[in-house]
């Protein structure tokens, strides 16, 4: 079976690996509850890479959930598992899958992700190749020092993560097999931003456009935020 046949894009960054092993990689905006992760791999504490209620919908009692350490009380109280902690440059094997755990940080100061953060992305050593999903980063050494058969990346931007200009030259420095790119959608990037990542890459670069990364995830969370912020106003005006 080709590697990119075992590859699925949830939604976002949200992406599933079958290997013999199933493993999920920022499980987020799952459609029904499979229970049928192996491992849980978790990039950074940002809402939509860490979500509890996504997590709860893929694993099982076996499963193994490893992350950054920062995230090992929430993990513990709201999902009842211990997590296995990882630091970038870490190499282990979980599950009799070879891991590599790869600094993931911002180097625009405007962006939130900060390298002393220890946030990671991984590569995940199949036997059809090495996949290396980046976690959301910047153009950094770290990750073009890394050999992969398939890459996937953030080309959203928006103050987050790179734009699709800078995640081609990233790409092209990498020099996959196959880039899939993830992380863009409605507040980031919008729905050209692939097609503008694709038109910047190497043509000896193979690039696979999934159609279900999209989200309205950000006009979400930005919606929920406008409103916790207006109830608070109002109820800072009624009790004053």
């Amino acid at each position: 079976m080709d590697i990119l046949d075992k590859i699925q894009v949830i939604k976002h960054s949200c992406v599933r690996i079958d290997c013999g092993k199933i493993i999920y990689i920022d499980p987020f905006l799952m459609n029904g509850a499979p229970h049928d992760a192996d491992i849980i791999l978790v990039t950074h504490p940002h809402f939509d890479h860490f979500s509890i209620k996504d997590i709860r919908k893929v694993m099982k009692e076996d499963t193994v959930i490893a992350g950054p350490k920062m995230i090992a009380v929430p993990c513990k109280l709201l999902t009842g598992k211990d997590l296995i902690a990882v630091t970038p440059g870490q190499k282990t094997m979980i599950c009799g899958i070879n891991i590599e755990v790869i600094a993931a940080y911002n180097t625009a100061a405007t962006r939130p992700h900060k390298r002393f953060l220890n946030w990671v992305g991984y590569v995940v050593d199949t036997p059809e190749g090495r996949i290396y999903v980046t976690g959301d980063t910047d153009d950094i050494p770290e990750a073009r020092a890394v050999s992969c058969d398939v890459l996937m990346l953030p080309v959203g931007g928006s103050n987050y993560t790179m734009t699709a200009e800078e995640a081609a030259a990233l790409t092209n420095a990498i020099r996959p097999e196959t880039v899939i790119p993830i992380h863009y959608g409605a507040l980031l990037g919008g729905e050209y931003a692939p097609m503008n990542f694709k038109a910047k890459l190497d043509k000896d670069i193979r690039c696979e456009i999934r159609d279900t990364v999209y989200s309205n995830a950000m006009i979400l969370a930005y919606t929920v935020a406008a409103a916790m912020i207006l109830l608070i106003i109002a109820l800072y005006l009624f009790f004053r």
